[in-house]
């Protein structure tokens, strides 16, 4: 489910691609050049399927869910990663991603690590494919941040859904038995999936502007505590964007504020 990502969603496209034997991306009403970058993609005849979303309010959690399921009812697929656009799978190969897949255990749904890298933002690069070969892993990121593989069992399965951001699977909250499903980690060895939340300064601003205009009209706000609340408030305020602090923000994007890592500038 993208929006707005014309800068990156050209390069998330054909990464992914390389690894997968297809993708099914969500537009959410981008108001850039998002969809004709998809758009263009679909005429050359990449295994690519693009569909549109538009609804005012972030739904994020219903749509994926709702978005694997019909990837799973219309493939033979196995597994399902649902990605966001600023992610992109880093495996040592597909036999081995596939190996380890196979090897978990029944009704078990897969988790990936969840790494962040962080371009050079004193000095941006040219164009984004530069940027990204630059970036950087945090070395102060937090652990056990992990990104859902999810099982084709997740087709009947109608009692679980995804979690918000796709973390995990979980019960649906009219499900008899609550809490997290069974998953399993695929170790970092074979595969993860590298997270590039901030690219440049222009970007951090849209970013944190329109996610926060969708979640309010979902009716889904940020936690007081979330790193995109606190970053919402700062420009709100008209406080400079600082690059030093958009890096520490950058390397603790999905951590509570009072959890961040590292020395703040």
């Amino acid at each position: 489910m993208v929006r707005n990502e014309a800068d990156i969603v050209e390069a998330f496209v054909r990464h992914n691609l390389s690894i997968l034997d297809g993708l099914l991306v969500i537009d959410h009403g981008s108001a850039d050049t998002t969809l004709d970058i998809l758009t263009a993609l679909c005429r050359e005849r990449v295994p690519l399927v693009v569909m549109k979303n538009e609804a005012v309010g972030y739904m994020q959690q219903a749509v994926m869910t709702q978005a694997v399921r019909h990837v799973f009812a219309n493939t033979r697929a196995d597994f399902v990663f649902p990605l966001d656009a600023d992610e992109f799978l880093k495996v040592m190969s597909r036999g081995e991603l596939e190996r380890a897949l196979a090897a978990l255990p029944p009704d078990t749904h897969g988790l990936l690590s969840w790494p962040t890298f962080v371009p050079d933002l004193r000095r941006p690069a040219c164009d984004v494919l530069s940027a990204l070969r630059g970036a950087r892993r945090a070395v102060s990121e937090a652990p056990g941040l992990t990104k859902a593989a999810v099982a084709r069992r997740f087709l009947k399965a109608m009692d679980e859904v995804l979690s918000s951001g796709n973390h995990r699977v979980e019960a649906h909250p009219d499900a008899k038995v609550r809490g997290m499903r069974r998953h399993a980690l695929v170790t970092d060895r074979v595969a993860a999936v590298a997270h590039v939340p901030i690219r440049s300064v222009d970007q951090f601003i849209a970013k944190v502007a329109i996610k926060k205009l969708g979640r309010i009209a979902a009716n889904i706000d940020w936690k007081p505590d979330a790193a995109s609340q606190v970053a919402y408030e700062a420009l709100r305020a008209g406080m400079p964007v600082d690059v030093d602090a958009l890096e520490h923000a950058a390397v603790n994007w999905s951590v509570a504020r009072s959890s961040w890592r590292g020395t703040p500038p």
